[in-house]
């Protein structure tokens, strides 16, 4: 059989003159897009799973991993797309990621972010230029020890720079991030989450693939299933662990406080030797992160209050990643994952590399980005007085209280 020749052709290759990257490196997936930027859109995409996950779902696992972490090259991903699609190599690759990805990327030990007082080894506030591995890289400002560039994105595509609203804005990942702010002040915080909302760590976790349950219904006495690609439930993602959750509540079939009331597990499915269940364990991961999220969004509401700022009745409130983007909010209000003063909601995959985008096609917000940094303060949640008596009332599965 006649091998293919996959390196890009001449014309190609010209084509990748006005292309350029634009990455959004998670601590649990990679997304990749090539923009022409004079036809200002998206022609090549690529999304992967962050090959560090193999050393720890978490950033504080990968620091104490840090010298195999370090083996794994992200940045020959970069390269290799680059090559795939016929890039300027000459171009600068604009990423984004929390700082610790960062870290990694740049090539700098995270060591001094994984104790207090948490130290960067990279310059925080302001955008970062170097030249690595025969690229040059580009990311916007670092907003602190545990809140990076992607949170820079989000803030930009959000346009909370720009609004005098009181805008929320949660990016529900692995190491997630709250913000609360408009134009004139945002506090932000980092929200140690977990992979729970992923569906990664849980019994019959998966990725939003063909067979996860998306989303769930519980009535007349059974559950009401739907999965990605419409095929028979294979596992559950984390969309669909939130509606479990909550109708299982609402059944009687969970306890507010997360208890099980009958049985060890909850089967959403069975046919056969086939299953898909949450355990009572499970639903305490889903419990450790709907706190962790809730209770963050709680200090920084206090936070904005205690510095002068008015008490408000109604949020804009943006929610990312791709557990936020793909959520039925009534669930998330359920369980007391979202705050209940909420004027409007809006939904979306991935905040961080719109914002990306969004420097790369206009390079005025290379100016806003370096405001947003000036105007943002970082609150570490674990040296917060009152952060670990609310994470304790976060855990109850109701609606939100102050």
């Amino acid at each position: 059989m006649e091998k293919k020749d996959r390196r890009p052709r001449t014309e190609d290759r010209g084509k990748g003159k006005n292309v350029l990257l634009i990455a959004d490196i998670g601590t649990t997936t990679i997304a990749l897009n090539a923009v022409d930027k004079e036809k200002r859109r998206v022609i090549h995409t690529a999304t992967m799973l962050n090959p560090q996950i193999r050393f720890g779902a978490d950033v504080i696992t990968r620091i104490s991993h840090e010298k195999k972490v370090r083996q794994v090259k992200t940045i020959d991903i970069l390269s290799r797309f680059i090559t795939l699609n016929g890039l300027d190599r000459r171009k600068f690759v604009t990423v984004v990621g929390n700082t610790v990805m960062m870290h990694f990327l740049f090539g700098k030990s995270p060591k001094g972010l994984g104790v207090y007082p948490y130290t960067s080894r990279l310059p925080l506030r302001k955008v970062l230029e170097r030249r690595r591995n025969g690229l040059r890289l580009r990311t916007l400002p670092l907003l602190g020890a545990f809140l990076g560039s992607d949170c820079t994105a989000a803030i930009l595509a959000a346009g909370i720079h720009q609004t005098r609203s009181l805008t929320l804005l949660i990016d529900a990942g692995t190491n997630g991030e709250v913000v609360l702010g408009n134009r004139e002040r945002i506090v932000a915080c980092s929200t140690a989450a977990g992979p729970a909302f992923e569906g990664a760590t849980l019994s019959c976790g998966a990725l939003a693939v063909p067979g996860a349950i998306a989303s769930c219904r519980f009535y007349q006495g059974g559950w009401h299933l739907k999965t990605v690609g419409g095929l028979a439930p294979e596992g559950i993602c984390g969309s669909g662990v939130l509606d479990a959750i909550a109708e299982g509540v609402k059944a009687g079939l969970i306890t507010k406080s997360g208890r099980l009331k009958k049985k060890e597990r909850l089967v959403l499915y069975e046919q056969g030797s086939s299953a898909v269940y949450l355990t009572q364990a499970d639903i305490r991961e889903v419990q450790l992160a709907k706190a962790a999220i809730a209770s963050g969004i709680k200090v920084l509401l206090r936070e904005w209050q205690n510095d002068g700022g008015e008490a408000t009745d109604a949020l804009r409130v943006f929610i990312t990643g791709r557990f936020g983007g793909r959520i039925n909010p009534q669930s998330a209000f359920r369980i007391g994952l979202l705050p209940g003063m909420v004027q409007s909601l809006y939904q979306h995959p991935d905040l961080a590399l719109t914002g990306a985008k969004k420097a790369v096609l206009q390079p005025e917000l290379l100016a806003a980005a370096k405001r947003v940094a000036d105007i943002t303060e970082e609150i570490l949640l674990s040296t917060n007085p009152v952060f670990q008596d609310w994470f304790i009332n976060s855990m109850e599965l109701s609606p939100w209280r102050l």
